[in-house]
């Protein structure tokens, strides 16, 4: 044998032997898997719960219901299996069609396990049901917010900024607390638990859907697990729908905006992550806002001390440039910002696959106006008195039987 031959006869051993290995991890991996999610019928619902964790959970409300099984999950083996997100999908004994999502990723969760005994002063194996035994839970929730509106050094910002000043913290909870009639610290626990994994529980309680607001309605939580109805399709996944459905997705998705920005008597809602992914709409065009993770709520009714000399003046996005920008330390000094107005214009409009764009040439022959409503919402000095102008405009060409009838783009 040639020593170009043997060479070759090496390599491939080398290649078969990768090959293998790589199966073989494969395999182990798949069948533990199997086995952590309890063979191929895919998670079992309390399997996802964690419910071990309490009282560092989000709570137990929707407990019973799936004790009972009264939510099955949607058979999905593989996305089951190997689900990043941690999102899953399932129906009530109605026919319902939920959502199941724990919140964080699981390297989330995992590190936030290994701060609860530190945070505490608790030794530092502790089990989360000697938080129980702790005196400092409400001092706890109160320093989270408190965090979040600081310019933090250490760690980023994560989830809800309550500001101008912390201690609105017990207004915005009120009717969360008022409507529990169980333990106290064990429910103060687990707000303190959803603020340093994820607002949006509480958000969902504060801003219903049942009042109108264009929010999935809650079903509860249980453990680490919450659970809200489905809505809808995410519109980055319809740019293939008429022009005319996208108008009316506009139309809802500005009125949102203003309702975020005014609707609500105490607090103002500025989301930070406007996005098509982020947004559904069902078989009757009305959207829906699914990922509440990330906002600024801003208690308008304050009085504002030393600290906020220009509190009274509106604070207009001055920030130049490309892109998804926006500086919550100015939307925190002002009464009013028109940081929803422009987020919701630059979706339809702006740089990153614009909802409303490209428009039908026979709109920008009839209505050259309504680019210019745009572009002026995008970046103008007034966008309260543009998208007044917009919303109008919107209104009209919804009842145009010719803009009606514009298919397919």
């Amino acid at each position: 044998m040639n020593k170009k031959n043997y060479n070759n006869m090496l390599l491939r051993r080398r290649f078969c032997k990768r090959v293998i290995l790589m199966v073989t991890a494969f395999a182990i991996s798949f069948y533990a898997s199997v086995l952590l999610f309890g063979g191929f019928k895919g998670p079992q619902v309390m399997q996802l719960t964690d419910l071990n964790r309490c009282p560092a959970c989000y709570g137990v409300t929707v407990c019973p219901e799936l004790y009972s099984n009264q939510i099955t999950l949607e058979y999905s083996h593989w996305s089951n299996m190997f689900n990043a997100k941690n999102i899953f999908y399932g129906y009530t004994k109605s026919s319902r069609r939920v959502v199941l999502k724990k919140l964080a990723h699981d390297w989330e969760l995992s590190e936030f396990d290994t701060k609860i005994c530190k945070t505490f002063n608790l030794k530092y194996n502790c089990k989360p049901i000697e938080l129980l035994n702790v005196s400092n839970v409400d001092d706890k929730v109160l320093k989270t917010v408190e965090y979040n509106i600081t310019w933090p050094d250490a760690e980023p910002r994560k989830g809800l900024v309550l500001c101008p000043y912390a201690y609105s913290l017990y207004e915005l909870l009120q009717p969360i607390i008022n409507n529990r009639k169980g333990n106290y610290k064990s429910e103060m626990l687990n707000i303190w638990t959803i603020l340093n994994i994820n607002p949006e529980p509480i958000i969902l309680q504060v801003i219903p859907k049942s009042k109108g607001w264009p929010v999935p309605p809650y079903g509860g939580v249980c453990g680490r697990l919450e659970v809200v109805g489905y809505e809808g399709e995410p519109l980055s996944t319809l740019h293939h729908v008429a022009w005319h459905r996208k108008l009316k997705y506009a139309q809802k998705i500005l009125e949102a905006a203003m309702d975020f920005t005014f609707k609500h008597d105490r607090f103002r809602f500025y989301l930070m992550d406007w996005s098509l992914d982020n947004i559904v709409a069902n078989e009757k065009d009305e959207i829906t806002f699914i990922d509440l993770e990330d906002l600024v709520i801003l208690d308008k009714h304050i009085s504002p001390k030393k600290d906020l000399p220009d509190w009274y003046k509106r604070y207009s996005r001055d920030i130049m440039g490309s892109g998804f920008t926006f500086s919550i330390e100015n939307m925190c000094k002002h009464h009013l910002s028109d940081h929803n107005l422009w987020a919701a214009c630059y979706i339809l409009a702006g740089d990153e696959n614009p909802l409303l764009y490209p428009i039908p040439k026979e709109i920008n022959s009839s209505r050259p106006h309504f680019d210019r409503l745009l572009s002026a919402c995008l970046n103008g000095d007034d966008r309260f008195r543009t998208i007044s102008k917009l919303q109008h405009v919107i209104e009209e060409m919804l009842t145009d039987k010719q803009v009606l009838g514009f298919g397919i783009r």
